[in-house]
């Protein structure tokens, strides 16, 4: 299905191709056998990222698709989100502890491929046709929304924001993520 939509899209006038990219933010459940694994609640309790990242990269290019929308590093947390249960999307987070988000942003490396030891830190880099680029969700603040409300605005202080939601997405950018995709939330 992606090969034949590339070609449409190289054959057309201009020839520019087309960006894939699929949500696989606890694998590529989308298809049939792949690896499902538990959702990001679950990988957070274990700390161990780097064996996802790799299975998941491996499976999504095995299906022709070259770009991942995961992981997903938003930080649920202010003292209400994952707390409060009337917050439905609690699961995708690993943790309301930002250090344990920062920890698991090494499921990056295992999408991408281990960045080459000379490479500048931040450069985005994606190693080898079993690895996909990686795409750090939702930008900052996204977990911490006004009464557990999806998509709501995320009210915190400047201090709050920096220390709580902010960090998981500079080391993603350290570790060389390909993108970040905006927020639903303000």
């Amino acid at each position: 299905m992606i090969n034949g939509f590339q070609n449409v899209s190289l054959s057309s006038r201009l020839g520019i191709p087309m960006i894939y990219g699929i949500d696989v933010v606890h694998g590529h459940n989308n298809i049939y056998k792949a690896t499902i694994f538990p959702h990001n609640v679950g990988p957070g309790a274990t700390r161990d990222p780097d064996r996802i990242g790799a299975a998941t990269a491996l499976e999504v290019r095995a299906t022709g698709i070259p770009y991942v929308f995961a992981p997903c590093i938003a930080i649920r947390s202010d003292l209400k989100v994952c707390r409060d249960p009337r917050w439905g999307r609690c699961y995708e987070s690993y943790s309301e502890d930002p250090k344990v988000v920062e920890m698991m942003t090494e499921i990056i490396p295992g999408l991408q491929g281990d960045v080459p030891p000379d490479s500048r830190k931040g450069v985005p880099y994606v190693g080898g046709k079993d690895k996909v680029p990686a795409c750090a969700k939702h930008f900052v603040g996204d977990g911490g929304t006004t009464k557990g409300i999806n998509e709501n605005n995320t009210v915190i202080g400047y201090h709050g924001l920096m220390s709580i939601h902010m960090p998981s997405y500079f080391h993603s950018i350290i570790k060389g993520v390909s993108t970040v995709m905006a927020s639903y939330s303000s």
